[in-house]
C-alpha cells in the first residue's frame, strides 16, 4: 500500500553469498561468476568502443552546400586526395568504370546528335522527292565518313549499358532528364550501387590478372581499346565540331569530359590518376557522410574529419537543415561560370541568380549563426573560357556595368557575395572567400591548406581551448 515501507527495504545490499552446499556447488558458482564477469567486461568493452566512436564523430565536421553541379563532389575529392592520399590511391582502380562511363556517354551523345540529324535529313529528302521532279543534294546531310563512325562506334552503346548496370544496378535513369545540350549523366543513390563495388575492389588483390577479371569487364575494356582510334577521329572531325557548335554544345566545358584523353584511358591496363578521379563525374542522390582519416603529419594526424555532401538540386534542398546542427564549417560552392545557364528543374531561373538566392538563405539562417562560412567562387577556368570566347556577362547580369574581363567580373561577384552576407548574417562574422578551379588539384591544394587553418581554429574555439 502507498506509504508502507517494504520489509526488504532494510535488507543489506549486496546480499551475502549463500554458503556452498558442497564442492560441486562452489565450482558451479565460481563458473557462473566468471561468466557473469566476462559478459560484464564485454559490455564495458562495447561501451568503451561506442564512446571512442562518439569521440571520433565529435571531430571536425564540414558541410558542403551549393546547387547541383557546383563542384561539391570535386572539392570533396580534393580533400580526400590531400589528407588521405593512401586511401584515395587504394580506390583508383574502382574509379576506372566511372571514367570509362563518362567517356562512352560523351561519345554516344555525339552519335545521337549525328543520328538525329541523319534521320531528319532522310525525312526531309523523302518529302522533297515527292514535291520536286529533280532530287537535289541536302546541304545538311552528314557525310559518308560520319556515317561510318555511327556504324563502327555502335558497340559503345552496349558498353554504356553494361557499365551503367554494373555501377548502379539498372540502365534506366528516371531521375535525370534529357538535356539536348549536355551528355547524359548517371545517377547513384548515396551509399548504394557503386559504393559496394568500390568496397569489393578495395578488398581484392592489387595484382589481379586480366584472366581473373570479370569477363564482362574484360570485354568492355577490349571494345574501348578497339574503338579508341575511331573515337579520336570522331571528336577531332571538323564536321562534328561544326555540328556541336550549331547545337550550342560545349562538351569540353562539362564535368566528366575525357574525350581529349581517349588514347590514354582506353588502354587495357589503364589505371586512373588522381587528376582523372577528381575530374570524374557522377551525380549522387541523397546525403553522404565521408570519413577522411588524416594520414598526413601534424597535430591532426590519426584523427578523422567528417564531410557531409548533400544534394544540390531543388528537390533535395529541404534535407539540408538536418545537417546544420553540430557542424564547424560550411563550404558553399558558387559556380560563377553558370551566369549564362539555367536550372535543369526550371529553365526560367538563371543558375547564378539561384546561387545568390541560396547564399542569402545560408547567411541568414540562425542555426548557422555560429558556423564559419567558406565561400568558393568555383569554375574560374570555365568562366575565363567563356569570356575569352566572347560571351557577355552583362547580357545576363544587367546590373553589371564594368569591363567584360575576368578580373573585373570576379571582383564584382566577390563584392556581391560579401554584401549579401553583411546584410543578412544574424551576427557579425567573417567569411572566407576563395577563387577556385576544383579540377586543378595543385591550385586547390593551396586553397585547402589555407582553409584548413580556419577549420582547425574554429574547432579549437568550439572545444573552448581558445
Amino acid at each position: 500500500m502507498p506509504g508502507r515501507r517494504s520489509s526488504s527495504a532494510n535488507a543489506p545490499w549486496p546480499p551475502p553469498v549463500p554458503p556452498d552446499a558442497n564442492e560441486d556447488a562452489r565450482t558451479a558458482r565460481l563458473r557462473a561468476e566468471a561468466e557473469a564477469k566476462r559478459i560484464s567486461d564485454d559490455i564495458d568493452h562495447e561501451l568503451s568502443q561506442d564512446k571512442e566512436m562518439l569521440k571520433r564523430r565529435q571531430g571536425i565536421k564540414i558541410l558542403l552546400l551549393g546547387q547541383a553541379e557546383s563542384g561539391k563532389s570535386t572539392i570533396l575529392k580534393n580533400f580526400q586526395l590531400l589528407f588521405s592520399p593512401d586511401a584515395f590511391k587504394a580506390d583508383s582502380d574502382a574509379w576506372r568504370p566511372v571514367i570509362h562511363l563518362n567517356l562512352v556517354r560523351s561519345v554516344n551523345f555525339i552519335i545521337n546528335c549525328l543520328s538525329n540529324k541523319a534521320s531528319s535529313t532522310h525525312a526531309t529528302s523523302s518529302s522533297s522527292n515527292h514535291s520536286h521532279e529533280h532530287t537535289t543534294s541536302n546541304p545538311g546531310a552528314i557525310s559518308d565518313a560520319l556515317r561510318r563512325y555511327l556504324f563502327k562506334l555502335a558497340p559503345l552503346k552496349s558498353v554504356e549499358d553494361s557499365l551503367t548496370k554494373k555501377l548502379i544496378g539498372n540502365i534506366d535513369d528516371p531521375v535525370r532528364g534529357y538535356n539536348p545540350q549536355k551528355a547524359s549523366e548517371f545517377t547513384v543513390r548515396s551509399n548504394s550501387g557503386w559504393r559496394g563495388f568500390m568496397k569489393f575492389r578495395r578488398g581484392s588483390s592489387a595484382s589481379v590478372t586480366p584472366a581473373a577479371e570479370n569477363a564482362e569487364d574484360v570485354r568492355n575494356r577490349q571494345i574501348l581499346a578497339a574503338c579508341a582510334e575511331d573515337v579520336v577521329a570522331l571528336w577531332t572531325d571538323p564536321e562534328v565540331q561544326r555540328e556541336l557548335k550549331v547545337l550550342n554544345v560545349s562538351l569540353q566545358d562539362q564535368s566528366g569530359f575525357f574525350l581529349s584523353d581517349t588514347v590514354r584511358i582506353t588502354q587495357f591496363n589503364y589505371l586512373p590518376t588522381p587528376d582523372d578521379i577528381v575530374r570524374a563525374r557522377m551525380h549522387t542522390i541523397g546525403p553522404e557522410e565521408h570519413r577522411i582519416p588524416i594520414e598526413t603529419g601534424g597535430p591532426e594526424s590519426g584523427k578523422t574529419w567528417y564531410i557531409y555532401d548533400v544534394g544540390g538540386s531543388r528537390s533535395q534542398r529541404a534535407a539540408w537543415a538536418q545537417f546544420f546542427d553540430d557542424v564547424h564549417v560550411v563550404i558553399f560552392m558558387a559556380p560563377i561560370s553558370a551566369f549564362d545557364q539555367f536550372l535543369a528543374e526550371d529553365d526560367n531561373v538563371n543558375r547564378l541568380a539561384d546561387t545568390l538566392s541560396l547564399w542569402q538563405k545560408i547567411c541568414s539562417n540562425r542555426l548557422l549563426a555560429g558556423v564559419e562560412l567558406i565561400l568558393f567562387l568555383n569554375k574560374l577556368d570555365i568562366l575565363k573560357k567563356k569570356i575569352d570566347a566572347g560571351a557577355s556577362f552583362a547580357q545576363y547580369v544587367t546590373s553589371y556595368k564594368k569591363p567584360n574581363d575576368v578580373k573585373s567580373i570576379t571582383k564584382y561577384l566577390l563584392d556581391v557575395f560579401v554584401l549579401i552576407h553583411t546584410q543578412n548574417t544574424p551576427r557579425k562574422r567573417r567569411i572566407h572567400p576563395h577563387l577556385t578551379c576544383a579540377i586543378d588539384t595543385r591550385a586547390t591544394a593551396t586553397v585547402i591548406g589555407q582553409v584548413k587553418e580556419v577549420i582547425l581554429l574554429k574547432a579549437l574555439q568550439e572545444t573552448s581551448i581558445l
